[in-house]
């Protein structure tokens, strides 16, 4: 069985992306998997009018390029394994895809002042239902789902079947801008859910810790702001969204994914 992580990246890769890209390179030759990095690729520029996120969607459709893998995790450069990580995101058993859920943004969403919130969800969720037909997933309380594209595993057979039965790029977008919704909405991230929504795609929800975020609370007037970490002793990918987390090194990255908030050097 061959796997394989993939990361991209566009512009010259600054010192917070390259720390990424070695980190996860480290991962990959810990589990066994090959590893591919890509700087400025232009797969989706043909495809799309926002080909910086489609890219992301290579691994899938690109099959005389990446159909010799059993199982492509794409990865974003931001996303960090824990200090000596050796257990196998390819050992998780998935149906066709496998992604995080953030139920912490599902709930933050409800009192968010960004653009970004619960309300803009449920626009998302009846755009889609408009123009498709079909219901986005929800979580247990009734909203819509946030699954994270930022760690994402495909089988051989969900790639099979995502070329055959995810809607176009570029029809997706231009239902989102229709309908008046922010930009977020036509990207990557929602494209990923009503694809998998609109496509009846098998898909699994991945333990947590595969994914766990830290950021800024963007509700909170401290100084220094306070952060919102879902980590856990589980956590086995750390995905770091702090504000100008790209200006720093390695050393600074592997404090924040494995060291207490208090260990942190925040501004």
């Amino acid at each position: 069985m061959t796997n394989l992580i993939y990361q991209y990246w566009l512009g010259s890769p600054g010192i917070g992306v390259s720390a990424g890209r070695e980190n996860m390179r480290s991962y990959a030759d810990r589990v066994g998997a090959e590893y591919r990095f890509a700087t400025n690729p232009t797969w989706a520029s043909t495809l799309c009018s926002a080909p910086e996120y489609y890219n992301a969607f290579e691994p899938v459709y690109n099959d005389d390029d990446f159909g010799e893998y059993d199982k492509i995790m794409f990865v974003d450069t931001d996303v960090f394994a824990v200090d000596g990580l050796e257990d196998s995101i390819f050992d998780v058993d998935i149906s066709h895809i496998g992604f995080c859920s953030e139920p912490h943004k599902e709930l933050s969403h409800l009192t968010a002042s960004s653009a970004i919130n619960t309300k803009a969800d449920e626009r998302h969720a009846s755009a889609v239902k408009a123009h498709y037909g079909v219901d986005v997933h929800r979580n247990a309380a009734g909203n819509p789902h946030v699954f994270n594209s930022g760690v994402v595993v495909y089988t051989k057979e969900g790639r099979e079947f995502a070329r055959q039965h995810w809607p176009a790029f570029q029809r997706y977008i231009d239902v989102m801008r229709k309908s008046g919704l922010p930009k977020f909405y036509s990207l990557d991230q929602p494209y990923m859910h009503a694809a998998v929504a609109v496509s009846k795609m098998p898909y699994t929800l991945l333990p947590s810790g595969w994914n766990s975020y830290v950021h800024y609370d963007g509700e909170s007037k401290t100084s220094p702001r306070a952060v919102i970490d879902t980590r856990t002793s589980d956590t086995k990918f750390v995905h770091v969204q702090l504000r100008g987390a790209d200006d720093h090194d390695a050393a600074w990255h592997r404090t924040v994914v494995n060291q207490p908030v208090s260990e942190w050097a925040l501004p």
